[in-house]
């Protein structure tokens, strides 16, 4: 009887060292998936803030200010 019981003790040990490996593996994913969606979010506010401070600058800007720097984007037609 003694051998079922500590056959037993080593049993539960090795479950509950099974559960808490199990427990920190999908603790794990779940945070790093959770860190992902914030560094997207955070990807996606700077691009946001990028657009608009390009938006307000080419607001600020008189026509002959845009002709300008659009000349250096377009192809000149020489025919």
């Amino acid at each position: 009887m003694f051998v079922f019981a500590k056959l037993k003790m080593y049993a539960a040990f090795i479950g509950a060292a099974l559960l808490a490996v199990v427990t920190i593996y999908f603790r794990g994913r779940a945070d790093g998936k959770q860190e992902l969606e914030y560094e997207i979010k955070d990807d996606r506010l700077d691009k946001l803030m990028t657009a608009k401070k390009v938006q307000d600058d080419v607001q600020q800007l008189s026509d002959d200010d845009i002709v300008d720097l659009a000349r250096e984007w377009v192809r000149r037609e020489d025919r």
